[in-house]
């Protein structure tokens, strides 16, 4: 079986549980989208690396992606952030 033959044919086949994201999550979402580090990311939203790595993660799972570039591509695919 390959890889493609696992993936959605469209967009509205990708079943997303739980999509809606908090107002930190899309924040941080937003952030690492335009290229920023989570150190950087976090400056600037006066939080600490690990609480947006936790945030970044929550948004992984939510999202059901391998990995944060993943996720980001989702959520703007999805039109959430």
């Amino acid at each position: 079986m390959s890889v493609a033959s696992t993936l959605p044919r469209a967009l509205s086949e990708l079943k997303v549980g739980g999509t809606d994201l908090t107002t930190g999550e899309t924040q941080v979402l937003r952030l690492l989208a335009r290229g920023l580090t989570r150190r950087e990311v976090g400056a600037y939203l006066d939080k600490s690396e690990e609480t947006v790595k936790a945030l970044s993660k929550t948004c992984r799972s939510r999202l059901r992606a391998r990995n944060t570039t993943h996720a980001v591509a989702i959520a703007v695919s999805l039109d959430l952030i």
